[in-house]
């Protein structure tokens, strides 16, 4: 999956830094330094994609919708306080209402998306067909459980969060947490069996 955002060399999951060393760039950010805004895009620009990705299958409408996050995010800075959550759970929060609102749109006025096209150097139609069938049942499987279900399984195995950090950014318990993992790992199998 390509999302077509400039990033850097980051891994799933990276750690930046501590969260006194993040707010310091955020009160950058709140007083207007575009290299501070740059630098929140360039950390949690990946997950806010994946997130969306998760969500819709499309990576054209979640690359938009990614920069309509960030653009929110720029808007409403201003009015973010430190309560102790980590920031990038607030960027998943706009997330979460763009995909809602997306919806709502698309449920009043239905569009017909176009088929995205073959790049050159992408790989061969066998290799292409493959990886869009498991995509597909993956992306549909997961379309069909709760959406806090689909939290957990983004954020402990496609962020490759910790249960702890899973725990911070979904304010939960790690038992909770733990909890949910199992019942989203379940259902995810179910979904899977379901669709093959």
């Amino acid at each position: 999956m390509n999302s077509g955002f400039a990033q850097e060399p980051l891994e799933a999951g990276a750690t930046f830094g501590t969260h006194a060393e993040e707010m310091i760039i955020i009160r950058r950010a709140q007083k207007g330094d575009p290299e501070a805004v740059a630098e929140l895009y360039y950390r949690h620009a990946p997950a806010i994609f994946r997130y969306i990705f998760l969500r819709m299958n499309n990576p054209t409408t979640a690359e938009d919708l990614t920069s309509e996050v960030f653009v929110k995010m720029v808007e409403a800075l201003k009015y973010y306080s430190d309560r102790g959550i980590p920031f990038v759970a607030w960027l998943f929060r706009i997330a979460h209402d763009r995909v809602v609102d997306y919806y709502r749109g698309t449920a009043r006025r239905p569009t017909v998306e176009l088929s995205e096209l073959v790049e050159d150097h992408a790989p061969g139609p066998e290799e292409q067909a493959s990886n869009h069938l498991v995509s597909h049942y993956v992306v549909k499987a997961l379309t069909a459980l709760t959406d806090t279900h689909r939290s957990v399984i983004q954020l402990r195995f496609v962020e490759e969060y910790s249960v702890e950090d899973t725990a911070r950014q979904m304010r939960k318990t790690t038992g909770a947490v733990k909890a949910q993992q199992h019942r989203a790992l379940r259902n995810l199998a179910r979904q899977l069996k379901l669709g093959t």
